[in-house]
C-alpha cells in the first residue's frame, strides 16, 4: 500500500503538529510505503542547521519526503512596526494558496493508494482532483470549524471523503452530527514513544541541567499560548514555597516575552523559563522534573473537547506523577486519583494545592505514576499507526462492497 502524507507544515518545525507527523509516517513506514509532501518554506534559525530528521526526532527509520513550492513572506513580519496581526493573516493566506497551487501538477501526476491529510483544504483539494474510484482520501481533523465558512466546507466534506480520523470522541460526535457515516470515522489520540523516556535518572538529569537536587522541580513542556493554561501555572508558581521552582520548558521568541511579563507582573522569582529545546532533549528535562503539569485553560473548544496533547503521553512515558486540568478531553485518556490529579482549569489555588498534595504525599506519587506508566503502552506511536492502517483497511473494504 502508498501512502502519500500531505502537509502544509515546515519541516523541521518547533511545534508538536511536525513531531506528531514525522512519528506517525515512520511508524507507518514499517507497514507500508510512505512519503510526506510539504512546502519548501523559510525555517527558524535555530532548525536550519537539521538535515536529518530521523535523528532529529527520534525516528526508527527514515521517511521518505517531497517539498513543493510556496511563497512564504513570513520572515517580512516581524519587521513590520504595526499591522502585525492582519499581516500574519495575509502572509498565511498567501502561502497557503501557493502551496496548494504547487500541489496540482503533483496530484494530477501521482498513483497513491491513500492520500492522507491533516489540512482542510488539502483535503478539499484530493477530492475535487482524484481520479474516480483509484484511491481513499483521508482526512485527520484536529479540531471542528467554528466559522460559517469553516463549518460549510465541514459539511461538504463529510459527504465526500472516505474517512476521518480524529482524537478524541467528543470531536467524532461534531462529525456525527454533520452526517458523517459512523463506519467511517475512526478515534485515534497522540501517543508517545516510551522506549525514548525514562532513560536517566532524576540525579543525572538535574546534574546535565545543573538543577539542585535538594528543590521541588514543577515542569510544563510545550508552548506557551493562552488555551494551553500557562498563564494560571504562573499564577499557581507564586502560592509556592521558595525551594519549588516552576519550569517552563518551549516556547518561541514570540512567545516567551509575554510570559517574562506576567513573571514580572506576579513577582514570580521561582519560576524559570527554558526556551526552546530540541526534542532530543525532551525527555531529560521531563527526568528532572518531580511533577509535570498540563494546566489547559476551559476557555477553548481545542482545550476542552478536541485536544490530545502529545506531552500527556510523554509524562506518562517519563514516570512522573502529572497534574492535568479536569476537562473532557483529558478525561478520554486520564482519571483523576488512577493516573492523575485532576484539577479545576484556570484555578491556580487549586493547582497550587495539587502540587504541595504530590509533594507531601510520596505514596499518592508513585501510585499515580505506576498507572500511569502502565497506560501509556497502550499509546505507542506503533499502536496508532497500526489503528490507521485497519481503519484504513476497512474504508477500501465498504468502498469494494
Amino acid at each position: 500500500m502508498k501512502f502519500l502524507y500531505l502537509t502544509n507544515s515546515r519541516l523541521p518545525g518547533e511545534k508538536a503538529h511536525a513531531i506528531q507527523i514525522m512519528k506517525t509516517c515512520a511508524a507507518l513506514a514499517a507497514d507500508v510505503s510512505v512519503k510526506i509532501v510539504h512546502p519548501r518554506r523559510f525555517n527558524r534559525p535555530w532548525l536550519l542547521s537539521v538535515v536529518d530528521l530521523q535523528k532529529f526526532y527520534k525516528l526508527p527509520r527514515d521517511v521518505k519526503r517531497k517539498s513543493v513550492y510556496s511563497l512564504d513572506l513570513f520572515n517580512i513580519v516581524p519587521k513590520l512596526r504595526f499591522g502585525k496581526s492582519f499581516a500574519y493573516k495575509f502572509v498565511f493566506a498567501v502561502q497557503t494558496i501557493t502551496y496548494h497551487i504547487a500541489l496540482f501538477p503533483l496530484l494530477l501526476n501521482s498513483s497513491a493508494d491513500v492520500y492522507y491529510t491533516r489540512d482542510s483544504l488539502t483535503a478539499a483539494l484530493l477530492i475535487i482532483l482524484r481520479k474516480k474510484n483509484t484511491s481513499t482520501v483521508i482526512y485527520e481533523s484536529h479540531r471542528f470549524a467554528s466559522s460559517r465558512l469553516g463549518l460549510s466546507l465541514g459539511s461538504w466534506l463529510v459527504n465526500k471523503l472516505d474517512g476521518i480520523v480524529v482524537l478524541t470522541n467528543l470531536l467524532a460526535m461534531r462529525y456525527l452530527e454533520l452526517g458523517m457515516s459512523e463506519k467511517r470515522i475512526a478515534v485515534v489520540p497522540d501517543a508517545a514513544d516510551v522506549h525514548d523516556f525514562d532513560r536517566c535518572s532524576k540525579l543525572e538529569a538535574r546534574n546535565y541541567l545543573s538543577i539542585d537536587e535538594n528543590i521541588f522541580v514543577v515542569m510544563y513542556v510545550g508552548h506557551m499560548y493562552k488555551w494551553k493554561g500557562v498563564d494560571t501555572l504562573v499564577e499557581a508558581a507564586t502560592q509556592l514555597t521558595h525551594n519549588e521552582q516552576v519550569w517552563f520548558v518551549g516556547g518561541t521568541p514570540e512567545e516567551l516575552p509575554r510570559i517574562e511579563q506576567l513573571t514580572n507582573k506576579f513577582d514570580a522569582t521561582n519560576v524559570h523559563l527554558a526556551g526552546y529545546v530540541p526534542y532530543r532533549h525532551i525527555s531529560t528535562y521531563m527526568a528532572a522534573a518531580d511533577v509535570l503539569v498540563i494546566p489547559n485553560s476551559g476557555d477553548s473548544d481545542v482545550s476542552r473537547f478536541y485536544t490530545s496533547p502529545i506531552k500527556l503521553f510523554e509524562y506518562m512515558a517519563a514516570k512522573r506523577p502529572i497534574i492535568a486540568s479536569n476537562l473532557p478531553s483529558l478525561r478520554e485518556i486520564i482519571t483523576h486519583g488512577e493516573t492523575a490529579l485532576l484539577v479545576e482549569p484556570d484555578d491556580s489555588h487549586s493547582l497550587a494545592i495539587a502540587i504541595q498534595r504530590l509533594r507531601l504525599d510520596p505514596d499518592l506519587s508513585s501510585r499515580l505514576v505506576d498507572s500511569a506508566t502502565s497506560l501509556v503502552n497502550e499509546y505507542t506511536w506503533s499502536s496508532r499507526s497500526r489503528h490507521i492502517l485497519e481503519f484504513v483497511t476497512s474504508i477500501v473494504n465498504l468502498s469494494d462492497d
